[in-house]
């Protein structure tokens, strides 16, 4: 595996991002108009509504942005890979790439929400935690749901399928952990929800990395 060739088709993937500048225009503006369009009908959220509102724009979000990681290539673009690229180069570049666009998106969302509604984040370590290993999960499962619907005909039916009930255990210990973060709940097994939501991530990842090749060869 070659770092050049990763660091190559991440430059590639941002390049294109930027080219199209309305598609993640279109993303950021669907997450900031939700969360508007949130404050205009409460006006103002409780700790547990802020939590739960804020993951729920990420996800959708998220999904909206990762769906395209593998359905918007062509099957041209991927007999150029194949002939530059190896699989795990390709699947390792697109789960970073994802995964740094979904922390991104995140910030976005939370610092509108502290705009609009304050911040209820009382411990701001174990929140971090929960964000950045929530949205490694997020970020991997929409990743690898992506590749299968990519190799498929029928993708966006599969996305929506697949792509929910998956990454569910992630997004509920993600919630639970900056809950407790938040000081809605009291939770003495936090450090184990954190080693758990690790593990889930390094299962999902591990997936990616095990089946990835065999859709490249298909």
């Amino acid at each position: 595996m070659n770092i050049s060739h990763i660091v190559a088709i991440i430059k590639k993937d941002f390049d294109i991002e930027v080219r199209q500048r309305y598609a993640i225009a279109g993303i950021f503006l669907f997450a900031v108009t939700t969360a508007y369009f949130i404050y205009k009908a409460f006006n103002n959220l409780s700790g547990l509504e802020w939590n739960i509102l804020v993951w729920i724009i990420v996800l959708f979000a998220g999904l909206n942005a990762i769906v395209k990681s593998f359905v918007q290539e062509r099957k041209e673009t991927y007999l150029y890979y194949y002939s530059l690229f190896g699989p795990l180069e390709v699947i390792v570049a697109k789960l970073i790439y994802n995964y740094l666009f979904t922390i991104f998106l995140t910030f976005v969302v939370i610092f509108v929400f502290t705009i609009l509604f304050g911040n209820p984040v009382k411990d701001y370590t174990l929140f971090l935690k929960g964000l950045f290993l929530g949205t490694l999960g997020i970020s991997s499962v929409f990743t690898f749901v992506s590749s299968v619907s990519g190799a498929g005909s029928s993708s966006g039916t599969m996305m929506s399928i697949l792509s929910l009930p998956l990454v569910l255990p992630s997004v509920l210990l993600m919630e639970r952990i900056t809950a407790v973060a938040m000081r809605l709940i009291t939770d003495t097994a936090i450090a184990k929800d954190l080693y758990i939501l690790a593990s889930i991530d390094l299962l999902i990842i591990g997936m990616v990395i095990f089946i990835f090749p065999s859709l490249w060869k298909a």
